[in-house]
């Protein structure tokens, strides 16, 4: 879906510089967006509950992300949700 905000020729070059990443760096920079937005998640969690150590805040974003039956069959150690 095209954005509504961008002209059509910023979006023609935002699409060649896209295409001029190469499969593998796009791969790469989905990856660390991924991992920024969970870690934007896990500071979020941590503001709204400031008795959480990072680490139960990560838990708590994950089994958010997981589901509760996935996460726990991928982190059997981690404690019951805080």
């Amino acid at each position: 879906m095209a954005s509504r905000d961008t002209a059509p020729a910023a979006r023609e070059v935002q699409r060649a510089a896209h295409r001029a990443l190469g499969p593998t760096r796009r791969v790469e920079l989905a990856l660390a967006m991924s991992e920024q937005a969970r870690e934007i998640a896990i500071a979020g969690t941590m503001a709204r509950n400031a008795a959480l150590s990072y680490e139960q805040a990560r838990a708590s974003v994950l089994r958010r992300l997981l589901g509760v039956r996935l996460f726990e069959a991928a982190y059997p150690e981690c404690a019951p949700r805080p």
